[in-house]
């Protein structure tokens, strides 16, 4: 039996990704490698979430394309989620975890216990459990990246961000899971872009500002797409993103 793409319902349902649907009216290609009832438990996840949580927060769709592309194609184990919220992007990392089948894990912390327990329960109606570690705590805490390694079994090959979006919080994230990374290892950030800078309550430049500073003081080879986009902008982007997206990694020791 054909199963309803994701995109059709997504499309139809108000929330943070139907824009991007509305705009590709085709399922991106990490839900094709779902199986069917994964892909059936992301559209209740849809359907549910868009009834109890208006604003879901979910990553964008471009920037899960890219997370999920680099764990796959690199054949990534062991990775950190910095804030789920209400958990499209837990899920579906989890997901392609368990379809890699490779022994994947993922843990992920948010400091809102009530988001993480709705997350939770998706996970367990997932049959993820075992693959994922949900946390409630603030992800800069460095308990967080002790328990990570405990739980992934090794340090941490990816480390995704996309939590308070505040300057301060940002920047202890970027130290603290920045030493937990070994040389080699992978951050994502999500919502880099100019824009991005009016989500910090505290009007210090958010993300966007503490990914520019680290990129200069600490890494700078990185690649921050769509970091001059602003609110005033009103030129389309090639990546769809607007907010933007940081990929930053961990340098080898020279002569290593």
């Amino acid at each position: 039996m054909t199963r309803t793409p994701y995109a059709t319902v997504a499309a139809q349902t108000p929330g943070a990704d139907n824009n991007w649907f509305r705009a590709h009216p085709y399922d991106p290609p990490f839900l094709h490698v779902l199986s069917a009832e994964d892909h059936d438990i992301l559209i209740a996840w849809l359907r549910q979430t868009s009834e109890q949580w208006p604003n879901s927060g979910a990553s964008s769709i471009d920037t899960i394309t890219m997370l999920t592309g680099l764990m796959m194609s690199s054949g990534i184990k062991r990775v950190v989620q910095c804030g789920h919220y209400v958990g499209f992007s837990t899920l579906l990392l989890g997901m392609i975890a368990r379809r890699m089948g490779i022994g994947t894990k993922l843990y992920t912390v948010d400091i809102d216990p009530k988001s993480s327990a709705y997350t939770s329960g998706w996970l367990e109606r997932a049959e993820l459990s075992d693959i994922v570690q949900v946390a409630v705590r603030d992800s800069s805490d460095p308990i967080c990246a002790k328990e990570a390694a405990a739980f992934l079994g090794g340090a941490p090959q990816l480390v995704y961000i996309d939590s308070s979006h505040q300057y301060d919080h940002t920047r202890q994230e970027l130290e603290l899971w920045w030493e937990a990374l070994p040389p080699g290892g992978l951050l994502v950030m999500d919502d880099v872009s100019g824009l991005s800078a009016d989500f910090d309550r505290t009007k210090k430049g958010g993300s966007h500002r503490a990914a520019m500073e680290f990129r200069s003081h600490t890494a700078p080879n990185a690649v921050i797409l769509n970091s001059t986009h602003y609110l005033e902008n009103k030129h389309p982007t090639v990546f769809r993103g607007v907010c933007g997206l940081g990929l930053f990694q961990k340098p080898y020791p020279f002569g290593g």
